[in-house]
């Protein structure tokens, strides 16, 4: 089975897929100033780890930071694996950790733009 690994810098996150696992992981920090090249990377990594028999089922966001920018690609990316693998109960759970409004407002908006379960959970220290 496939797995695929980011490891996260001073602006962008950490990313880990593992399609036997049914997980994908976003963790970190998101206030790149460059968004586009990242997300649109890691969207052709989403459809590719979800094509054929495998779908992801459980979608980890922990967050510490995010923009505005990283927001809205999250939340196209969600808008457009509900397209993709329509029907697949993909959970979304995001961890908030009380300091970073951004990172709430995105998981409320992923609530009401998506079909997906999304949970909004404190965050532990890690």
């Amino acid at each position: 089975m496939r797995t695929f690994s980011i490891e996260g810098g001073i602006d962008s996150p950490r990313v880990y897929m593992n399609e036997a696992e049914s997980l994908v992981e976003i963790s970190g920090i998101s206030t790149l100033t460059e968004t586009n090249w990242f997300y649109s990377n890691l969207l052709k990594w989403l459809i590719a780890f979800n094509k054929g028999h495998s779908h992801t089922a459980t979608i980890n966001i922990k967050l510490q930071r995010m923009n505005d920018s990283s927001s809205r690609w999250l939340r196209l990316i969600f808008r457009k694996l509900m397209l993709l693998a329509p029907g697949t109960g993909i959970e979304i759970n995001m961890y908030l950790n009380g300091k970073s409004p951004s990172v709430l407002a995105c998981g409320q908006l992923l609530q009401n733009e998506t079909t997906f379960r999304v949970n909004l959970l404190s965050q532990t220290a890690e």
